[in-house]
């Protein structure tokens, strides 16, 4: 005699219902992100201006994809744009936003997800003077869309991205410690 209830049926439609509810939580979790780094950096506006202006700055202290690079827009400043097509991160963009001198650089990053979403990024690196040197603050915050999955991602962005904003603020400093230690005395 057939048993509709048999132990198949009980494990594949307890698995469906276990996957539904992960879905609908992943659905109702917000897909929105921040995360926030800072340090204090011994080097004068003017010497990390470089670094945050333009794409081929951030590529010193950021991390970048290996392949597929093409730049666009200006030199430095608003519109300054390098995008990318590489096989492990996808595609996107980052484009330098309001520059004020001395002061924040905003830009947004774009990089198309799974099954073509796009996932937004904004950032402000603000940088404020101090008696040993700068305050710089860098902020992003991020929507990686209403794609279910994404929203459990982004419950762990702002540790992750904040960690890795850290990182490249450590890579910044040594930049700038570096080109303080070859400039030709003045």
């Amino acid at each position: 005699m057939y048993d509709p209830f048999g132990p198949g049926t009980i494990v594949l439609g307890g698995g469906s219902l276990l996957l539904a509810i992960a879905l609908l939580v992943g659905f109702l979790l917000p897909g929105t992100w921040e995360a926030q780094a800072s340090m204090a950096i011994q080097a004068t506006p003017l010497e990390l201006q470089s670094y945050l202006d333009s794409p081929e700055g951030w590529q010193e202290w950021t991390a970048w994809p290996d392949s597929g690079l093409v730049r666009s827009g200006p030199e430095r400043g608003t519109g300054a744009k390098i995008s990318w097509s590489d096989d492990e991160l996808g595609l996107g963009s980052l484009t330098i936003g309001v520059v004020l001198e001395g002061r924040s650089v905003e830009y947004s990053v774009e990089v198309e997800g799974a099954g073509g979403a796009i996932m937004r990024t904004h950032g402000l690196v603000t940088l404020t003077p101090t008696a040993q040197g700068l305050d710089v603050v860098w902020h992003e915050d991020g929507d990686l869309g209403r794609n279910p999955l994404m929203g459990f991602w982004a419950l762990s962005m702002e540790r992750a991205q904040s960690t890795e904003m850290a990182k490249g603020l450590d890579r910044l400093d040594s930049l700038a410690t570096d080109s303080v230690r070859s400039a030709p005395p003045g």
